[in-house]
Parts: C-alpha cells; structure tokens; sequence
C-alpha cells in the first residue's frame, strides 16, 4: 500500500473546486433575480468538500500512523504545527491585516481579541478549517487507539455504530435547543462557536479515511468491482439533497439563506451526500487514465490546493469589490465567469508563490509550513 497515491491525493482537486464553488454561491445572492439551480449547484452540492479534506487528512496520517504503531507524540505535534499552525497564523494574519487595510477600524487589535479570533478561526471565514484540523491532530492519539480498538473488536459493527452516533450527533449540534445565555462567558463562545473547532463534528469522516488507508487495497478494488453501486448510491445521495433542496424551496417557501443551512454537510442529506460523493469520485478516478485532460487539471489543482484554499478568498474579495464599484449586475453567466475567474488566479499565485518559496525557503516555511515546496501536500 504507498502512503501517497494520485487517487486520494486528486480529491484535493475536486475539493478545492467545491470550496471556491460554496463561497462563489454568495454573489447568486447579489442578482437581481436569483438562479436557485445555480445557488443549489455552488452552495448545497459543493458542500462534500470540507468534510472530504478531513477524509483525506485521515487517509494520510493512518499511512504514516498504522494502528499497530506507536506515536511519538511531541514529535508528532511538533512537525503538525510547522505543517499547518505556522501557515494558518501566517494567513489570519494576512487576512486581519488586509481587512483593516481595506475597513479601517474593523479589528479590534487587542492581544486578547486576536487570540479569540485565533482560536476560534474567525480571522476570515475559510480558516475555520485549519482550526477543526489542528485539533484532530491534537487529538489524534485518541482516534489511533479508537481504531485500534475497532480492528481488535469488530471493525464492521464499530464503524456502523461510529456512522450512526455521528447522525445523531450532528442533529443535537445543529438542534441543540440549548440556552447558553447563562453559562459563562468562555463556555458560551466554547457552545457557540463549536462548529469551528470541534472535530467530533467529522469524526466518521476522518476515520473514513483510516479506513481506506489501512484497507486501500480493498477499498479500491470494491469500489471498482461495485462501481454500478457506488454510482446509484451517488445519484441517490445527490438526489436527496437536491429532492429536499427543492421541496423546502417551493412547499415551504424557504429562502435560500435558510436552505443553505438547513442543508449543510452536518444535515442528515449534506452527510450522505459527502460519502457518496468521496466514494463515487474514488471510484471514478481509480478507473480513469491520468493521462485524461480533465484529469490533469484537478492534478494541477491539488498540487496547488492548500494556497488555492488560503488565498482564494483574498482574490474573491478583490473581484466582490470591484464588481461593486463598476456597478455590474450580477446574473448567472457572470457568477460562473467569477468562479473560473477566481480559480485562475488562485491557481496562478499558488504556482508564483511556490517558485518563489524554492528560492526563499522562509517564505516559504511561513506560507506553507515547508522550507522547500515540493508538489505533494503533507496530510
């Protein structure tokens, strides 16, 4: 089993098309009349990718961290928070900065508030993610053992129960009917904001992707074997949420806005949209030449994913302001010109960026938490 192949590595790809598709979706809100198939194609149909990067981190750290093995913690954490803490305090930074460059006087430059926005991922709205990963790696000697224990068990029957438990889960937290008014202060911001830092959130996910590392041979070898399977499955899942999307839509009149967060990926459809979607395009992409033009493209974009994620919202923001300026009125094929727009030049600064971390390696450490940029993403 190689603890790197192009199969996982290439969801980066299709995830990073997904995120910029979720943020993109906010200019649909913008038009004079907006295009609800569009909205639902960028905001409830790209909502697989958060939850598959977790599938993805878990992947690679089971390859290096086999459940039999032993993990050298402060090692361990050490090279994680050079990886993934140095670079996503680097770009809250840079994002905090900005912000007050472009709205003067809207941060609040207190040691204690940047330390709040820090922990919590509130920097800019994408960077919650790096949060939610710094944690399972906090906490990742737990996840090892809990495999651990499943293996020596009764893998089938744990992760069953670990797939049901994360249902009933994410209904609390998303229902949880729960005043926190009175609690103090810290445990109301630690209640309030859980969606950004807590991982038990994608725990099925990342243990998915254990799973698969541990398993990889016969993970792929049933996906190929079950493709007509997995792709009815897919189609099942992208009709449900979609089939809810449209129900809530025009049998109860729901806006958008309300959709998007009635659906998200923590929904009962938003959860099984993003197994279906992580198994069909394994699937896909173990049965597909990597020669295949479309297929180099989503390689070009996961070489490039993690400053595509990190930088992507600075290039949107500059695009949302200057749309605003020109008075341009948005509508359905200049949303979808923004979003190629937007993957460009993200792509672009993420290719200039690399080149000039080869020859400035702290620039490269501060960016991207690797002294040299190599095309391969550490998990």
């Amino acid at each position: 089993m190689p603890e790197r192949n192009q199969i996982i590595d290439d969801l980066r790809g299709i995830c990073m098309l997904g995120v910029i598709g979720i943020h993109v979706g906010s200019f649909v809100l913008e038009a004079p009349y907006p295009n609800s198939f569009l909205y639902m194609l960028l905001e409830i149909l790209s909502r697989y990718s958060v939850p598959a990067f977790f599938f993805i981190s878990g992947y690679g750290l089971f390859c290096q961290y086999r459940p039999e093995t032993t993990i050298a913690y402060l090692p361990f954490l050490k090279k994680r928070l050079q990886s993934v803490g140095l670079p996503y305090v680097i770009w809250s930074l840079f994002y905090l900065l900005y912000f007050s460059a472009v709205m003067p006087g809207c941060i609040n430059w207190q040691p204690a508030n940047i330390l709040f926005l820090l922990f919590y991922g509130l920097s800019c709205y994408h960077l919650y993610f790096m949060v939610i990963l710094l944690w399972f790696y906090f906490t990742f000697p737990l996840w090892h053992k809990l495999f651990s224990f499943l293996q020596n068990s009764s893998l089938k029957l744990g992760f069953i129960l670990l797939f049901l438990l994360q249902i009933v889960f994410n209904y609390w937290t998303c229902h949880p009917n729960l005043q926190s008014t009175d609690l103090p202060v810290f445990l109301q911001n630690l209640f309030n904001y859980r969606l950004n830092y807590l991982p038990l959130h994608y725990l099925f996910i990342f243990m998915s992707g254990g799973l698969a590392a541990v398993y990889y041979n016969t993970f792929i070898k049933f996906i190929i074997r079950h493709f007509t399977k997995v792709s009815v499955f897919y189609i099942f899942t992208l009709l449900f949420i979609g089939g809810s999307y449209y129900y809530y839509y025009f049998y109860h009149n729901s806006s958008l806005i309300i959709l998007v967060n009635t659906l998200q990926q923590l929904s009962l459809q938003g959860f099984l949209y993003t197994i279906g979607s992580l198994i069909f395009f394994c699937a896909v992409f173990a049965k597909t030449s990597l020669s295949n033009p479309i297929r180099k493209f989503i390689h070009l974009l996961s070489v490039n994913s993690l400053i595509v994620y990190l930088i992507h919202p600075f290039w949107m923001d500059i695009i949302s302001r200057l749309c605003h300026v020109g008075g341009i009125v948005m509508t359905s094929k200049k949303i979808l010109l923004i979003y190629c727009l937007l993957v460009t030049l993200s792509v672009l600064s993420s290719i200039i960026i690399t080149k000039l971390g080869g020859k400035l390696p702290w620039l490269g450490l501060l960016l991207t938490g690797k002294r040299t940029i190599s095309t391969k993403k550490a998990s």
